[in-house]
């Protein structure tokens, strides 16, 4: 910094203020001074800055499968929004698994100002863990008051669903994506299902709340409808709980000799970008996911700059986007 404010004819102090636009520089002198970063291809000493300032600028992002597109989708996000608020934002998987959703927690503290966690195991904060080290949940699984906490309106998205279907004149409207070992989403996604069926006074068959092994979503999309059809239970719509689940739904009538929509109507949840490529195009549930996503990094930043009340708890909004699956 010193080489570069020799070199530019000013002082270290505006060469500091130059880099971080914390105080206004005449615009002839701030030029000068970019110029001559350029010259001596200056790089700031970031771990310096970091010890300076007690605060790294990054934010850990913890999901569960990285390979899943809705947690790709929610990374690009979540970097996009937090990029533009001056955040770098590191992505660690923990498969899912408890022990490393725990171990994340517990490290973070080392090398990031902020956590968001996207956990499917967690319900309270962990043993161990600093409870003063800010964090924001994402997801549905955490109970704990003392954690903010941003879900999705999931029972309402999958009562949705259904309603859509029923308003189609479907009957026997079947749910898929759900495996042996039930998370909390799938719970709450089921439980909107099973209440709009109630609402519009169908019985409940248990041949249509499938349950398949623990596979890769699309794996379990595919296998539900090769379950059904096995077993001759008569279906003409399907609740999927996420658009994963729904491309192997779509995949699966196919190899049943199935027409979407003409003998089954499908109805996906997430709406990601490729629901406007699949065959047909998929009618989704939009969870606001952007909205979501603000809400999430906005907490998170008050804790990071010294909130300190209590737990808060958000749920989004959903809305129904029609596609030719429905139509």
């Amino acid at each position: 910094m010193a080489d570069v404010a020799r070199r530019a004819g000013v002082s270290t102090m505006t060469v500091s203020h130059v880099i971080n636009g914390n105080r206004r520089v005449r615009e002839e002198t701030k030029a000068r001074v970019l110029a001559a970063i350029e010259e001596l291809d200056y790089q700031p000493n970031l771990a310096a800055r970091a010890l300076r300032r007690g605060r790294v600028g990054a934010i850990g992002l913890a999901v569960g499968h990285i390979e899943h597109p809705y947690n790709a989708h929610l990374a690009s996000a979540v970097t996009a929004r937090a990029s533009a608020l001056g955040y770098h934002v590191a992505i660690e998987a923990t498969g899912g698994r408890l022990d490393a959703e725990v171990a994340t927690w517990q490290r973070s503290p080392l090398f990031y100002d902020g956590l968001l966690i996207n956990a499917t195991q967690l319900e309270r904060l962990p043993d161990g863990v600093r409870n003063d080290f800010p964090v924001v949940f994402l997801g549905e699984s955490m109970s704990d008051p003392a954690v903010d906490h941003v879900a999705m309106a999931n029972v309402e998205g999958t009562r949705l669903a259904t309603q859509h279907l029923l308003d189609k004149g479907c009957r026997r409207i079947a749910m898929a994506g759900g495996n042996l070992i039930t998370s909390r989403m799938i719970t709450l996604r089921t439980d909107g299902y099973l209440s709009a069926l109630t609402q519009a006074g169908l019985p409940i068959d248990p041949a249509l709340v499938v349950k398949t092994a623990d596979a890769s979503p699309q794996r379990m999309g595919n296998e539900a409808i090769a379950t059904m059809v096995a077993a001759g239970t008569t279906f003409d719509g399907v609740v999927c709980t996420t658009d994963s689940v729904a491309h192997g739904v779509l995949r699966g009538l196919v190899d049943a000799g199935l027409r979407c929509p003409e003998d089954v109507q499908v109805v996906g949840f997430d709406n990601l970008p490729d629901t406007d490529f699949a065959v047909p195009t998929l009618t989704s549930i939009d969870p606001q996911n952007e909205d979501l996503v603000a809400a999430a990094l906005g907490m998170l930043i008050e804790r990071m700059e010294g909130f300190t009340g209590p737990g808060r708890s958000i749920t989004g909004t959903c809305s129904l986007i029609e596609r030719e699956s429905t139509r």
